[in-house]
C-alpha cells in the first residue's frame, strides 16, 4: 500500500464535521491547512511521544522504600537498567519500550504531511507554517530516537556508529536497517534548517502549542551542542536570546503559562504518570542526590517545583512541575533558559569564561531570591560542572534532559539504585542495589523486542546484564 491510512484521524479529531475528504473507500486524507494543523496538534504535540521511564534511569529519582513492590515493579526493569527492559523478573513481557513505535508513528504522519500538502491547501503563509511545524516535529522526533536508541555522539566515530532507521517517505515496508549516527544528525539538522526557512516565509503567530522559528533555533543549538560544534551552538542560541526574554520564576503562581514570553513551545498535555498522583502510583520520588543540588534558602525552584508528599510517607518528595501550580500548559516545554545554558556551555568549551559567566548570571537573576549570593567558579572545569548542575536544577524531571546530559558527560557519575521488596502486607522482604557505571553499555536502550522479532535486518544495541548487590 502506497499511503498510510489515517484511521486514527477520526479518533483524535472527532467532532470536526467534514474534517477529512474521502479519497477512496479505504483512504481518508486531510486537505486544508487547518486539517494539518489540528492533526499535528493532536497527534504530535498534545500527545507527543516520549520514553516514560526516562527519569527512572537517572540519578534524579529514587524508590519509595515503603511502597509495596506491586506499585513499583512496572518500572523496575528500567530503574535497575536490566539488559532486557521488556522482560520482568517472572519472565513476563511488559510494555515499557514503546517510545520507538510511538516516535515512528509520529514521523509517519509528518512524512505524509510534508509529501502531500498542496500549495492550495491555504494561503502561502499558512502552508509555510504547516511545513515549518512538520519539519521541526520530525527533527524533534529523530533527535529523541538517536538519544534513546543510539550511542552518544562522538564526531570521530559517528559515521561508523549505528543510528536509527531514517524513514522519510510513505513506505510501509517491514524490513529496514539502521542508518549511521552521522546521517541521522545530518537529517535532523536538515529538517531544522528547512523548518527555519519555512517559518521565515510567514508572519503568522500561533499559540505556544505550535512550534515556531525560535523553537527551531533552540533545538538547533541543542543539536549542535551535542555534536560539540561550539561556534554554531553559540550562533543559534544567540538568535533565540535576541528574541526570547527570561522571566523571573515565582513560587506563588504558575510559571508555565501562555502569557509568559519565555515559553517558546509547550507539549505533552496528557501528563499522566508524570503528575504527583502518577508518581505516587509508581512508588518513586525525588532522590536525595537531586535535592542536594539546590540551595533550599536561595533557589526559587526548590519551593516552586517540589513538595513533600503528605500522609504516611512524608519523606518522599515529588515534582509539582506537572501540576497546575507550576504549569497551566504542557508537561514539557522549550523555553529561553535553555538557550542561555547551551551558549554558556559552548562559551566555556571555547575558553570564553567571562561570556559564560554573563549568561549564567542572567539566568541566576531569574531563578534565585538573592542572585548575588551565588558564586561562580573561575576554572573551566569547575564552571562546566556548574553549568551541568544548573541544567539539572532548571530541567529536573522535565522531558529527557537529565538522561541525555548524563549520556554526553565526559565525567559521568556512577549511579546506584536501591530496590526494596515490600509485600502486600507492608512487610520488607528484601533489598538489592544496582549500579550504572560511568562508561556503562546500558546508557543506550535496547531496540524493542517486537522490532527485532519482525525485522531481521535490525541490529540490537549491546547491553550488559546487571547483577544485584544484596543490601540485607
Amino acid at each position: 500500500m502506497k499511503y498510510l491510512i489515517y484511521v486514527f484521524f477520526i479518533l483524535s479529531l472527532f467532532g470536526c464535521k467534514n474534517f477529512l475528504d474521502e479519497v477512496s473507500n479505504d483512504l481518508l486524507r486531510p486537505a486544508k491547512v487547518e486539517h494539518y494543523a489540528s492533526l499535528m496538534l493532536n497527534e504530535c504535540t498534545l500527545k507527543a511521544p516520549y520514553f516514560e521511564g526516562v527519569h527512572h534511569m537517572t540519578d534524579d529519582i529514587t524508590e519509595d522504600a515503603l511502597a509495596r513492590t506491586r506499585n513499583k515493579e512496572g518500572l523496575q526493569t528500567i530503574y535497575t537498567w536490566r539488559r532486557e527492559i521488556e522482560i520482568d523478573e517472572n519472565g513476563e513481557t511488559q510494555s515499557v519500550n514503546e517510545a520507538w513505535a510511538n516516535f515512528y508513528r509520529v514521523i509517519a504522519i509528518l512524512n505524509d504531511i510534508l509529501l502531500e500538502i498542496k500549495d492550495d491547501a491555504g494561503t502561502p503563509e499558512e502552508v509555510a507554517y504547516i511545513k515549518g511545524e512538520a519539519y521541526f516535529l520530525r527533527a524533534h522526533a529523530y533527535f529523541h530516537l538517536v538519544n534513546l536508541y543510539a550511542l552518544p555522539y562522538v564526531s570521530e566515530t559517528a559515521k561508523g556508529q549505528l543510528g536509527v532507521p531514517l524513514r522519510l517517505n510513505h513506505a510501509v515496508e517491514v524490513i529496514y536497517d539502521r542508518a549511521d549516527l552521522q546521517s541521522c544528525y545530518n537529517q535532523i539538522e536538515k529538517d531544522l534548517l528547512n523548518g527555519c526557512e519555512e517559518f521565515k516565509k510567514t508572519n503568522l503567530v500561533k499559540s505556544v502549542w505550535h512550534p515556531n522559528l525560535a523553537a527551531c533555533e533552540l533545538l538547533l543549538s541543542r543539536v549542535k551542542l551535542f555534536q560539540h560544534k561550539w561556534d554554531e551552538t553559540i550562533n543559534y542560541a544567540s538568535q533565540v536570546i535576541e528574541e526570547i526574554p527570561l522571566t523571573r520564576l515565582s513560587n506563588k503562581e504558575p510559571f508555565v503559562k501562555a502569557s509568559n514570553p519565555e515559553i517558546i513551545y509547550s507539549f505533552v498535555y496528557e501528563k499522566g504518570w508524570l503528575s504527583i498522583q502518577g508518581m505516587q502510583f509508581t512508588g518513586y520520588g525525588m532522590s536525595a542526590n537531586l535535592l542536594a543540588c539546590y540551595d533550599p534558602n536561595n533557589d526559587i525552584r526548590y519551593s516552586a517545583c517540589f513538595k513533600l508528599q503528605g500522609g504516611a510517607q512524608k519523606t518522599v518528595i515529588y515534582s509539582t512541575k506537572m501540576e497546575e501550580t507550576y504549569s497551566e500548559l504542557g508537561a514539557f516545554n522549550l523555553r529561553g533558559a535553555e538557550a542561555y545554558l547551551n551558549r554558556a556551555e559552548a562559551y566555556v568549551m571555547t575558553n570564553k569564561l567571562d561570556d559564560a559567566k554573563a549568561d549564567l548570571k542572567a539566568l541566576i537573576a531569574k531563578r534565585y531570591y538573592k542572585p548575588d549570593l551565588v558564586v561562580l567558579p573561575d576554572t573551566q572545569e569547575e564552571l562546566l560542572e556548574f553549568i551541568f548542575n544548573e541544567r539539572r536544577r532548571e530541567f529536573a524531571w522535565e522531558d529527557h534532559y537529565r538522561w541525555y546530559d548524563l549520556r554526553r558527560m565526559s565525567n559521568r557519575p556512577e549511579i546506584k539504585h536501591i530496590f526494596t521488596y515490600i509485600n502486600d502486607e507492608g512487610l520488607k522482604v528484601g533489598q538489592v542495589a544496582y549500579r550504572l557505571l560511568k562508561n556503562d553499555a546500558n546508557y543506550v536502550l535496547p531496540i524493542p523486542l517486537a522490532e527485532r522479532n519482525n525485522n531481521p535486518l535490525i541490529i540490537n544495541n549491546e547491553r550488559l546484564e546487571k547483577i544485584a548487590e544484596y543490601v540485607n
